[in-house]
C-alpha cells in the first residue's frame, strides 16, 4: 500500500516539475557547466519529498518546502541562505542543519562557499546521508537558482574620471539657491550618472552621462532670496489682484451716501471729520492719519493708558501724545484734531526680493519679523493688538511683492497659508456666529451682517472682507459679483455689540443688472493671525435697504426720552472712558434730533447707540475684599511687617457676625482674609480684570454655624454675599461713598496687580469723655489689650453697622489690626507680641506689634460703616518680662501671712500691691521683701534680683482669692500680677448621705452664713474625675449644686453609670469636699401598675368568697410593694402572685331548677337537671359506663366531653329545697348508675 502511495507521490511530482519547467523556462543566456555566474543574488525553491526507503522505513515526517538564496560576487559563491517553507516543523530542523552548515556532515555551505559560481561546482556536491531527501532537495533548489544567472563577462575597462568629476561637482551644490525648475533637470541627470557610474557599460555611456550632468548644471537658474515681512499698503494695492469690483480703482465720489458721509468712492481713503468714528479703533490693523488744525500730520500706530487713566496716542515714530475729547497734547504743545484718514492696512504679509527689499522699505512702512506689531484701544471686549512679527512663506494671506519697470510695486493675491504670521502662535479659528440684520441703511449700507459671540480678538485682527454674491445660485457655484471693502466705511467692530459689516452702494460695489441683491451669498473676514472665515447666507426682501423713510413721532420720542435718561446721570459716578464714550453718543444723538430731515433708520440707529453706551457705564465705586496687608499698606506709618491673614481654630467665629466687615475666601472659614471696602477703580480694573468676581443683587450664600451647640444658617445676599467670597471680589455701588481707597492696576513683572491708596474721607474725633478706655498688659487675647468702653454709641452705631479696620498708632509707628484675633466685638482691641502665642487654640501673629513695645499709644482711628472716627488715648506699652515666674503660697486666714517668691530684671524697680479679684483695694495686708542670699535667680540666668517677700494680713481677712501685682516704678516693665488664696480653717458644708435626695448640708458645727459663704464660692465640681467650672467660673460651665445646697443630679455628668466620685472645690477653702453618691436604683412598676390597675376592676359579688379572700389578701400586699419600690425581684415576685390569684378568682355558680328537660343519653345516662323557661335544661355530669370517663348530657340526648353543675345564684334560687332535692337525686343515681355499670365488666 505504501508503495503505491509512493508511486502517486512520484509521479504528482514528475507532473508538477514538468508544468513548472514549462512556465518558467531555462534563460537562453544561463550558466552551463563550467561558465561563471554573473555577479548578483540568485533565489529558487524545491520541495523535500519521501523517498522510497522513507516509505519502506515508516519514517513519519511530512514534506516540506526549501527556498535557496545563492549570492554570487566577483564570480564566486560567497553565502547561500536556505529557508525552510511549507510543511515545515521543528523535527525538520536537524535535517535542514546537516544539510546546510554541519561540516561534519558535509552540508552545501561548508563544501561550495568561496569556489567559482558554476553549475559544475554544486554539482559536485554530494547530498548528505542521513538527510538525503532534505539534501537533494536544497541542491536541487540551488542548481534552480544558479540557472537564473547569465555568464560573467570580462570587464572592458572604462574611464570614469571626468564623470565621477560632474557628479562632485553637482553634489556640492544646494537646492534652494535655484529655481525649482532647473534644479529638476539637475537632479534627474545626477541619478542617470550615479547609475552610469556604477554600470560601467561603454566609455560611450559613461561620457553621455558626464555630458548631460554638466549641460544640467550650466543650465541651473539661481533661486531669488525672499525677505517675509509685514507691509502698509493702501486699499487700492490691497485689493488690485483679488478680483474684486473696482479691484486697483482709488477713484472717489462726490456724492454723500444716506449718513452724509464720503463713502461711495472706489478704494480711495476712508474720510472722517470726527474723533467719533474710528479714531482709536482705526488704528487697530490700519494706517491711520490724524490731521490737525495746526497743519501737522501725525501717524497713529497704537494706544495706551497712563497713570489716571490718561489716553496716550502712540505714533509710528514712537512718539507720544496725551489725548483727551479730540485735542493732542506733548510738551506743552497743544494739537486739535481737524480730520483723520484711514488710508489701508498696516499688517499686510509680503514677501519682497531681497534685490528689492531696501528700494521697498524706502516706499513703505515695514514691520520685519521679530518686531512689535501694536494697534487699537483697549476697550470692552477690544483688547490691544501686541504681538510679534513672524512671517514665512506659509503664513496666511502672504502677498508677492513685484518691483515694476517703472519702480513702484504691485501685489499678488493673498495665498492661503497654514502659519499665523504672529511668534509662538497657531493659526487661530473664528468662533462667531452671523446675523443677517433687517434692513437699515443708518450708515449708508444696503445690507449688513453682524457677527457676535466670541468676536472680541477677531475684531480687534480684522483687516478686510469681501463679499461675494451669487444670485438665486444656492450651489454657490458661480459668483455674479465680488466686492472688497474698507474699513469704517463697510467694517467695523463695536466694542460690546460684535462685529458689524456692510454693503455700501457705491464705485467698489454695485449689483449685476437685473439683481436687487436678495439670494445667495457668501462673506469672507481676512483677520491677522487667523485662518480665513467665510459665512454664507441668503438675503431676503426685508435685509435690503429700500428708500429711506422720515423718522416717525415713536421713534422720535424714544430716542429724546433716551437723551432725557443720559443727561440726568452724574458723572462722578462713573469711569472716565465709558463716560467719553457715552457722551460722544448723547451728542450725536442730540444732534439727530435736530435734523429736520432725520429718517427712521438713523434715529433706530442712535437709540441703539446710546442705550448701548449707557448699559455700558462703568461705576468708579465699588465694594471691593481687599487682603489684610494691601488694605492697610499705604495708611500704616513706619510699618512694612505684613500683616497675615487671621486663623481660627473654631472656624465658626470667622463665618458669623464677629467677623462683620471682613471676608473669608474659603467656605470652612480657617482663615479671615481682609477687609471689605469701598474703592474707587478706573477702566483699567475693568479692562485688566484677572477672573475678579462681581457679586451682584441676586448674589446669594447660605453660611451655616454651630456656636456652643447651637447650630443657625444665615443667608447672605447682594452686596453682603461678599462675606464668604475670593479676594479682589466686588459689588458695583450706586452712589459715591463718603470713604474709599483708590485702586489702580500696576505691572508687577508679567501680571497686572491692583495696589491701594490711603483711604479718602474726613476723619471725624471722638470725645474722649464719651469713652470708658482701660488698657491691660495681662490678657487671654494675647500680651496686650486695649478696652474702649462706649465706642459704638460715640460713633452712632446702630444693629447693622459694621467695623472695616482699626489702626493703633503711636507717636512714631501704626499698627493694623485684625477681625476676631485683634478686633472682638467692636469695643476690644488685643494683639501678642510673641509672649502669648495661643489664644483659644488660636495661633497669634506677633510679628507686625513686636515694635510697638516701649512706645506710647496716642491714637485710635476706626474705619467704620458709619465713617471714619479717630480717638485719643495715651497708654505706654510696656515691655513684658520675659519668663518671670512669680507665686504666692496660698495660706490660712488664721496664719496672718505668706510667703511670696519672684525673680525680677536687674532695673526692675518695684513695688507691690494686693487687691481682690475684681482689683479692689484691700485694707491691712502688707508686703515686705528681703534679699535672699543667692544673687543669680533660679528661674532666669539673666535676672539678679531673686526676692523673697511676706505678705501678712488681718486674721479677720475673708477667705478668698487675691491679686498681687508687682509694678515697675521706672515705668519700664509690664506689672507682673499672680494670684493666691486665703482659706478657712475648715469647710462649712457636708454631705447628707442621702441618695434618694442628695444634697449639702451645714457641717457640724457651721453656721448657716459660713454653709451659705461655702456654697456661694463654689469655683468648680469634679465627678469621677472630670472638672466642671461652676456657672460663670469657666466655659463649660455646669450648675451642679443649686443654692440650696441641693444636688443636681439631673445634669450630664450623672446621665451615665450609678457611683460617683464626688469632689467640690470652693473659693477660700483649703482642699476640697470629697464624698460618694450612689445613684438609687430604678425599679421598674410598670407591669405591677397595669396589673393593680386590671384587679381594682373586679367585683367581689363575682367570685366565691374563699377565691376573692386569697385575691384580696395578694392584692394588698401588690399594693405595698407599689408602694416602697424598693426592689425590683419583689415587685417582679409582686406581678406574679397578683396574676396567680386573679386566675384563681372562681366565678359563683347560679342554681335554677327551670323546667326538666327530656331526652336520651349512653348507657347510665338519666334525664334530669333544671330547665329554663323555654325547655332547655342545665347540664349534668353523668356516668357513662366507663372509669374515670365522663360526659355531659343536654336537655336534647347527645353526649359533650365535660358536664358541670352549676350553683344557682342566690338572687335567682326561688326554691332551695327543689334544688337540694335534685342534687340528692342526681348524686344517688350517679352511685347506682355505677354500680350497675361494674356488672357487666364482671361477664
Amino acid at each position: 500500500m505504501k508503495r503505491k502511495i509512493l508511486a502517486q507521490k512520484f509521479l504528482t511530482f514528475a507532473l508538477t516539475a514538468s508544468v513548472t519547467a514549462t512556465m518558467f523556462p531555462t534563460s537562453a543566456f544561463a550558466v552551463t557547466g563550467s561558465q561563471v555566474a554573473t555577479d548578483g543574488t540568485y533565489i529558487s525553491t524545491a520541495h523535500v519529498s519521501r523517498n522510497e526507503d522513507a516509505e519502506a522505513n515508516e519514517d513519519e515526517w511530512e514534506e516540506y518546502d526549501v527556498e535557496v538564496s545563492l549570492t554570487v560576487k566577483d564570480g564566486k559563491i560567497t553565502d547561500i541562505v536556505t529557508t525552510p517553507g511549507n510543511g515545515y516543523t521543528s523535527n525538520d530542523a536537524k535535517y535542514v542543519r546537516w544539510s546546510t552548515t554541519d561540516a561534519n556532515r558535509g552540508g552545501i555551505n561548508t563544501k561550495i562557499v568561496d569556489k567559482d559560481a558554476t553549475v559544475d561546482t554544486i554539482s559536485s556536491w554530494d547530498t548528505v546521508s542521513g538527510a538525503t531527501c532534505t539534501s537533494s532537495a536544497i541542491k536541487a533548489a540551488a542548481l534552480k537558482a544558479i540557472d537564473q544567472a547569465s555568464e560573467k563577462k570580462d570587464e572592458v575597462a572604462v574611464d570614469t574620471a571626468a564623470l565621477e568629476s560632474a557628479i562632485k561637482s553637482a553634489e556640492a551644490l544646494t537646492e534652494s539657491d535655484y529655481t525649482a525648475a532647473t534644479w529638476s533637470k539637475v537632479s534627474e541627470a545626477l541619478t542617470a550618472a550615479k547609475s552610469a557610474l556604477t554600470a560601467k557599460e561603454s566609455q560611450t555611456a559613461v561620457d553621455s552621462a558626464a555630458t548631460a550632468l554638466n549641460a544640467a548644471v550650466k543650465g541651473l537658474v539661481k533661486e531669488e532670496k525672499y525677505v517675509y515681512c509685514y507691509a502698509g499698503l493702501t486699499w487700492a494695492e490691497y485689493w488690485a489682484a483679488e478680483g474684486v469690483q473696482a479691484a486697483g480703482s482709488t477713484e472717489s465720489s462726490s456724492e454723500k451716501d444716506s449718513h452724509n458721509e464720503s463713502d461711495k468712492g472706489a478704494f480711495d481713503t476712508v474720510t472722517r471729520a470726527t474723533a467719533n468714528h474710528g479714531l482709536h479703533r482705526g488704528s487697530f490693523q490700519c494706517n491711520a492719519i490724524v490731521e490737525t488744525e495746526e497743519g501737522t500730520t501725525l501717524n497713529l500706530s497704537y494706544w495706551k493708558t497712563g497713570e489716571n487713566d490718561q489716553q496716550i496716542a502712540v505714533m509710528t515714530d514712537g512718539t507720544e501724545y496725551n489725548y483727551n475729547r479730540g485735542v493732542f497734547t506733548k510738551d506743552g504743545t497743544t494739537l486739535k484734531l481737524k480730520d483723520y484718514k484711514v488710508t489701508g492696512l498696516k499688517f499686510v504679509p509680503v514677501k519682497v526680493k531681497e534685490s528689492d527689499y531696501e528700494a521697498f522699505k524706502a516706499k513703505y512702512t515695514v514691520y520685519e519679523n521679530g518686531s512689535e506689531l501694536k494697534g487699537g484701544f483697549g476697550e470692552n471686549n477690544l483688547k490691544t493688538i501686541d504681538e510679534t512679527a513672524d512671517v514665512t512663506e506659509n503664513t496666511n494671506g502672504l502677498k508677492t511683492v513685484t518691483k515694476n519697470a517703472d519702480g513702484s510695486f504691485s501685489f499678488s493675491a493673498r495665498a492661503t497659508g497654514s502659519d499665523s504670521g504672529v511668534k509662538d502662535t497657531s493659526l487661530k479659528k473664528a468662533d462667531v456666529t452671523g446675523t443677517v440684520k433687517d434692513a437699515s441703511g443708518s450708515y449708508g449700507e444696503f445690507l449688513r451682517v453682524d457677527f457676535n459671540g466670541n468676536y472680541g480678538e477677531l475684531g480687534a485682527n480684522m483687516q478686510a472682507v469681501k463679499w461675494t454674491y451669487y444670485g438665486n445660485d444656492s450651489t454657490r457655484t458661480k459668483a455674479l459679483a465680488t466686492y472688497g471693502t474698507k474699513f469704517a466705511s463697510d467694517n467695523w467692530m463695536h466694542k460690546s455689540m460684535g462685529i458689524q459689516l456692510g454693503l455700501t452702494d457705491s464705485l467698489r460695489c454695485s449689483l449685476p443688472s437685473g439683481y436687487d441683491g436678495t439670494g445667495y451669498w457668501s462673506v469672507t473676514i481676512y483677520a491677522l493671525g487667523y485662518e480665513d472665515y467665510t459665512y454664507n447666507f441668503e438675503a431676503t426682501a426685508a435685509n435690503i435697504v429700500k428708500p429711506q423713510v422720515p423718522a416717525d413721532e415713536t421713534s422720535k420720542k424714544a430716542l429724546s426720552d433716551k437723551v432725557a435718561e443720559a443727561e440726568k446721570l452724574n458723572e462722578v459716578l462713573y469711569t472716565e472712558k465709558t463716560w467719553t464714550y457715552m457722551q460722544k453718543e448723547l451728542k450725536e444723538a442730540r444732534e439727530a434730533l435736530e435734523k429736520t430731515d432725520l429718517m427712521q433708520s438713523e434715529a433706530k440707529e442712535a437709540l441703539s447707540h446710546l442705550t448701548d453706551a449707557v448699559n455700558n457705564l462703568k461705576s468708579q465705586y465699588v465694594l471691593m475684599n481687599i487682603p489684610y496687608d494691601e488694605f492697610y499698606k499705604a495708611d500704616l506709618k513706619n510699618n512694612s511687617v505684613p500683616v497675615d491673614a487671621t486663623t481660627s481654630a473654631t472656624k465658626q467665629k470667622t463665618r458669623n457676625t464677629l467677623a462683620a466687615g471682613s471676608y473669608h475666601a474659603d467656605a470652612e472659614g480657617a482663615h479671615i482674609n481682609g477687609v471689605t471696602f469701598p474703592v474707587k477703580v478706573s477702566d483699567d480694573f475693568y479692562d485688566n480684570n484677572n477672573g475678579y468676581t462681581q457679586i451682584k443683587d441676586d448674589s446669594k450664600v447660605d453660611i451655616t454655624t454651630n456656636m456652643k451647640g447651637k447650630v443657625s444658617t444665615t443667608t447672605y445676599e447682594g452686596k453682603k454675599a461678599l462675606f464668604e467670597s475670593a479676594d479682589y471680589s466686588y459689588y458695583v455701588l450706586s452712589e459715591v461713598p463718603s470713604y474709599y481707597k483708590t485702586a489702580t492696576v500696576v505691572t508687577v513683572g508679567t501680571d497686572k496687580k491692583l495696589s491701594f491708596s490711603t483711604v479718602n474721607g474726613t476723619k471725624k474725633q471722638i470725645v474722649s469723655d464719651n469713652v470708658t478706655t482701660k488698657f491691660k498688659t495681662k490678657t487671654k487675647y494675647g500680651d496686650y489689650q486695649l478696652n474702649l468702653d462706649g465706642i459704638k454709641d460715640a460713633m452712632g452705631f446702630e444693629d447693622d453697622d459694621v467695623v472695616y479696620g482699626v489702626i493703633v498708632s503711636t507717636d512714631d509707628t501704626d499698627y493694623a489690626m485684625r477681625h476676631v484675633e485683634n478686633i472682638w466685638k467692636t469695643e476690644e482691641l488685643a494683639w501678642s507680641v510673641g509672649i502669648v502665642t495661643d489664644s483659644h487654640g488660636c495661633t497669634l501673629s506677633p510679628e507686625h506689634y513686636k515694635s510697638m513695645v516701649g512706645k506710647t499709644i496716642k491714637n485710635v482711628t476706626y474705619y467704620t460703616s458709619k465713617g471714619i472716627f479717630t480717638l485719643p488715648v495715651k497708654y505706654k506699652v510696656l515691655e513684658h518680662v520675659k519668663d518671670s515666674k512669680a507665686n504666692v503660697e496660698n495660706a490660712a486666714v488664721s496664719a496672718g501671712k505668706t510667703n511670696f517668691g519672684v525673680a525680677l530684671p536687674d532695673d526692675f524697680n518695684a513695688e507691690y500691691a494686693v487687691t481682690d479679684a475684681k482689683g479692689n483695694e484691700v485694707k491691712g495686708f502688707n508686703v515686705a521683701e528681703e534679699a535672699l542670699a543667692s544673687a543669680v535667680s533660679t528661674y532666669a540666668a539673666s535676672y539678679t534680683q531673686n526676692k523673697k517677700l511676706v505678705i501678712s494680713y488681718p486674721n479677720d481677712a475673708e477667705n478668698k482669692e487675691y491679686t498681687l501685682t508687682v509694678s515697675d516704678k521706672n515705668n519700664k516693665y509690664a506689672p507682673i500680677t499672680t494670684t493666691f488664696e486665703l482659706y478657712a480653717d475648715t469647710v462649712s458644708a457636708a454631705y447628707n448621705n442621702d441618695a434618694t435626695a442628695p444634697k449639702l448640708v451645714k457641717a457640724e458645727g457651721a453656721t448657716d452664713a459660713q454653709f451659705a459663704d461655702f456654697i456661694g464660692k463654689i469655683k468648680s465640681v469634679n465627678v469621677n474625675g472630670k472638672v466642671y467650672p461652676a456657672p460663670g467660673k469657666g466655659k463649660g460651665a455646669v450648675k451642679i449644686i443649686k443654692e440650696d445646697g441641693t444636688i443636681d443630679t439631673t445634669q450630664a455628668p450623672f446621665a451615665e453609670g450609678s457611683s460617683f466620685e464626688i469632689k467640690v472645690s470652693a473659693t477660700g477653702y483649703k482642699g476640697a469636699l470629697s464624698f460618694t453618691y450612689d445613684k438609687p436604683a430604678v425599679i421598674d412598676t410598670k407591669a405591677l401598675e397595669s396589673v393593680i390597675e386590671k384587679a381594682d376592676t373586679l367585683k367581689e359579688a363575682d367570685y366565691t368568697a374563699d377565691s376573692w379572700k386569697t385575691f384580696s389578701q395578694v392584692l394588698s400586699s401588690a399594693k405595698a410593694v407599689l408602694g416602697q419600690k424598693d426592689d425590683q425581684t419583689k415587685v417582679d415576685n409582686a406581678v406574679k402572685s397578683l396574676n396567680k390569684a386573679i386566675e384563681g378568682l372562681k366565678k359563683k355558680e347560679a342554681v335554677n331548677p327551670g323546667t326538666p328537660g327530656s331526652g336520651t343519653g349512653s348507657t347510665g345516662a338519666i334525664s334530669g337537671g333544671a330547665g329554663s323557661s323555654n325547655g332547655a335544661g342545665t347540664n349534668a355530669t353523668v356516668a357513662t359506663g366507663k372509669k374515670s370517663n365522663s360526659a355531659t348530657a343536654n336537655t336534647t340526648g347527645s353526649v359533650a366531653k365535660k358536664a358541670t353543675v352549676k350553683k344557682a345564684s342566690k338572687t335567682s334560687d326561688t326554691n332551695p329545697l327543689m334544688g337540694m332535692l335534685a342534687l340528692a337525686f342526681a348524686s344517688i343515681s350517679l352511685v347506682g348508675a355505677a354500680l350497675f355499670a361494674k356488672k357487666p365488666n364482671r361477664k
